[in-house]
């Protein structure tokens, strides 16, 4: 499903998959997404940084403190005691959200006539889903998600004519 992806893309889904499973989710969300977006360099971590976005308020946001953490499913079970190693080999299934997330990512690398999905493709398909938990994160963090969308349209456009030249 990821051979599409490039190197920053397909790392910042294995990270989305860390946070999600470090968080105790049974799933992957728009906002483990974003989260792992910001976790590698690309065209998606400099427009959010540039938009204000900090990874550390956003988490914050997103993921429950320990107090009020759900236990994960992994440690409801009985049985032997599983290590942090064993819990990030669990498959995640992702929210509807973060699929649509996938196929508008998909979408965008399309119409820009680009090979691979790249993080800001990634980004895109993330904010182009006004009701999800990624987008209604960077807006309570005071970022305009319209604006953040032209400034990613900017980078990929200006990435797109330089490899032209």
């Amino acid at each position: 499903m990821f051979e599409r992806f490039d190197r920053d893309a397909r790392a910042a889904v294995e990270h989305a998959k860390e946070e999600a499973t470090r968080s105790g989710k049974r799933e992957i969300g728009t906002e483990h997404l974003l989260l792992g977006l910001l976790s590698r360099p690309g065209h998606a971590s400099e427009a959010l940084t540039a938009a204000g976005a900090d990874a550390e308020d956003l988490r914050a946001q997103i993921v429950p403190s320990e107090a009020d953490a759900t236990p994960p499913a992994s440690a409801a079970t009985p049985g032997p005691e599983r290590t942090g190693a064993q819990d990030a080999a669990v498959e995640l299934p992702m929210s509807s959200h973060a699929r649509r997330a996938l196929e508008l990512a998909m979408q965008a690398t399309q119409r820009f006539r680009h090979r691979d999905i790249s993080s800001a493709h990634l980004l895109l398909g993330i904010i182009d889903q006004p009701h999800n938990g990624a987008v209604k994160a960077l807006s309570v963090a005071g970022i305009h998600v319209g604006t953040l969308r032209a400034d990613v349209l900017e980078r990929l456009t200006s990435s797109q004519e330089a490899d032209a030249r």
